[in-house]
């Protein structure tokens, strides 16, 4: 039987578009074209509307955008007014003036898009066309606030309309988005939904091992980051995705950098900004410049970071890319001040101007090393109209939260903030480490000055304590934010009214407290992989954290006991005597351990495992405790030796 010009025309096409995801871009483009002859033969507008805009995609995915424009025009001839074809001949429209630095005419199309699929019920055409406006549109514009709006309903809509392989792409973005301006729970929640939905080898996996990378270098993570680099990498160069290539070499400059190897980061940077050269995203190429700039700058080379940012400048305002324009002109206010060069002041108050203007006053947290310093500087300076607009920036500043910490008190004292680990010697300053603690196991974290000093310096005169009490809250927050000049609010630590308060940012993580949280949901394995030994072994002696660390041990032995019964149901006796004797490790009078682990060890054909088990507890209860063994223990022990 043979297939009709319809048919035909849909068999080529579907063959095209299989062979452009193997990414054979010239086979797919041959099927296409032979698809667009026997369109035309028929004379048939809708099936050549089609394949042009096959044509089309394939040759946009090959970079060629004045032909991708010009067949995005011829199908807006052949396609009818309320047609799928005439909106996805929008969005590429809109992309290639996006590619080619034409923000404006691309927003056109992308709304164009948007009001038709609306109009015609085409979902797959909205999702797109939303997610392409913030990707393209927004997001280099800085308008971060408008591309989540587009992204989320991008998200929603592919999700309400199981569009599965288009839900990635506003996940990506959005992740991107998020992790820029330092919303970090959001970042890590989103990182890992666009995990579960990337295919292997895919662009999106590739984009989710570039943003796992990026959030990774914030949380000290720095093992695997090269690694993720390189597959994102490589997934970039199979598929033939050069805004990923970019962003991947982009993080591979700032991971060397924060590894103390400003050549290999300048060498990363000079690569990025070579690939966005040759394909023209003058976005990708401010980008680029900003990289290789902050490495000159860790090379003392002040000359070339100037030109690198001024050329950045140049080059992100033809685009209007107004967030990495107010980030280059930080960058060059902060040179110009330790230059002490002329224009110092002048790009000092453009980049306020710049940061108050947009909302971009997180941009003074992910810099705060280098623009703390500077913002105390002018905020008093003797021009009252820089000093007044230099403290609208601390006050909004006070809003953005700094780092979240990761608390490990489990067997050990360490918190990681971001990138850095608080060294431990610091801890030990003025009883910083003490305050930190307490204040960590007080309720919703907050104590009166009076209770502080009970718990602390209980027998100290009311003078020489406040004293101490005001050494010790002034010394934690340096230890917490050791860049913060004199008089900045600390967003860590609050002390107002008679009242010191420790506020943990959004994303901290306190070990204790997730222990706890696996022990309530009965998730027994994973509760005893945090719980590493002696709780707060710092405190060893200290009588507040007495009451705590006791109730920690018995979560502990909860936890043992649930793994050895549950452990010994499934038929895993190895796991059962484990866990028991886990338990024992932390309360050596548990009976219950004793109990479970004498099951496992006859389950294991151990009976002199199990007999010693009971012994050693007959001993230490007879020497520590003056008492025996309960009865249904001792029972089992005795049916243990009559078959012995």
């Amino acid at each position: 039987m043979s297939l009709s010009t319809h048919d035909k025309v849909a068999e080529l096409l579907y063959e095209s578009r299989n062979l452009e995801q193997r990414g054979q871009i010239g086979a797919a483009l041959r099927k296409a074209k032979d698809a667009l002859i026997q369109a035309k033969g028929d004379n048939d507008a809708d099936e050549t509307a089609l394949a042009l805009q096959r044509i089309a995609r394939l040759h946009f995915r090959q970079g060629h955008y004045s032909q991708t424009r010009r067949l995005a025009h011829d199908v807006l001839k052949y396609a009818c007014e309320a047609s799928p074809t005439r909106a996805e001949a929008f969005i590429l429209l809109g992309l290639c003036a996006a590619e080619t630095d034409d923000p404006i005419s691309a927003e056109k199309f992308f709304h164009q898009a948007i009001d038709l699929s609306r109009e015609i019920d085409y979902p797959r055409g909205l999702v797109r066309a939303l997610h392409n406006l913030s990707a393209t549109v927004y997001v280099p514009r800085g308008q971060f606030t408008l591309a989540l709006a587009a992204d989320e309903e991008s998200l929603n809509k592919a999700r309400e309309y199981d569009l599965g392989d288009a839900v990635w792409f506003p996940l990506a973005t959005m992740g991107w988005i998020y992790w820029t301006t330092r919303q970090w729970e959001r970042a890590f929640i989103t990182v890992d939904d666009l995990r579960q939905v990337a295919l292997p080898n895919s662009l999106a996996e590739g984009y989710a091992c570039c943003l796992q990378a990026d959030l990774a270098q914030d949380r000290d993570s720095a093992s695997d980051i090269p690694m993720l680099y390189a597959r994102a990498r490589s997934i970039a160069e199979t598929i033939g995705d050069p805004g990923l290539g970019v962003l991947a070499r982009l993080g591979l400059s700032r991971y060397h950098l924060n590894q103390g190897d400003p050549p290999a980061a300048s060498d990363w940077a000079e690569d990025a900004l070579a690939l966005a050269r040759r394909v023209g995203y003058y976005h990708l190429q401010g980008m680029a410049l900003i990289s290789r700039a902050r490495a000159f700058w860790r090379n003392e080379n002040d000359a070339q970071t100037i030109d690198d940012l001024s050329a950045a400048i140049e080059t992100l305002t033809s685009v209007s890319a107004y967030y990495d324009l107010a980030q280059a002109y930080l960058l060059l206010a902060i040179l110009f001040h330790k230059l002490d060069h002329p224009k110092a002041e002048e790009t000092w108050l453009e980049a306020i101007a710049r940061i108050n203007s947009r909302g971009y006053i997180f941009l003074l947290e992910r810099e705060r090393a280098l623009a703390f310093p500077l913002l105390a500087h002018y905020i008093n300076h003797s021009d009252p109209d820089v000093a007044t607009l230099s403290a609208r920036l601390l006050t909004q500043l006070e809003r953005v939260p700094p780092p979240p910490l990761d608390v490990r008190t489990l067997g050990d004292f360490t918190v990681h903030q971001g990138q850095r680990t608080i060294p431990s010697r610091d801890w030990r300053a003025r009883r910083a480490g003490e305050l930190f603690r307490l204040l960590l196991l007080a309720p919703r974290r907050t104590l009166l000055r009076e209770q502080v000093i009970e718990c602390l310096w209980p027998g100290k005169s009311p003078d020489a304590a406040l004293s101490l009490f005001h050494r010790a809250t002034s010394a934690l927050r340096r230890v917490l934010e050791p860049d913060l000049p004199e008089k900045f609010p600390s967003r860590y630590l609050s002390v107002e009214r008679g009242r010191v308060t420790l506020n943990l940012p959004p994303g901290s993580r306190v070990d204790f407290e997730i222990f706890e949280k696996h022990v309530q949901n009965q998730e027994w394995e994973s509760a005893l992989k945090l719980y590493r030994s002696f709780p707060f072994p710092t405190d060893r002696y200290a009588d507040w954290v007495v009451a705590k660390r006791e109730h920690l041990n018995f979560q502990a032995v909860k936890a043992a006991l649930g793994a050895a019964r549950q452990a010994l149901e499934n038929g895993n006796p190895f796991l059962a005597l484990e866990a028991s004797l886990r338990a024992l490790e932390i309360d050596p009078w548990q009976e219950q351990a004793v109990l479970l682990g004498m099951r496992a060890n006859v389950a294991l054909n151990n009976r002199p495992g199990a007999i010693r088990l009971y012994q050693q507890l007959e001993r230490t209860l007879q020497e520590d405790l003056d008492i025996a063994p309960k009865e249904d223990l001792r029972r089992f022990y005795d049916s243990l030796l009559e078959n012995t």
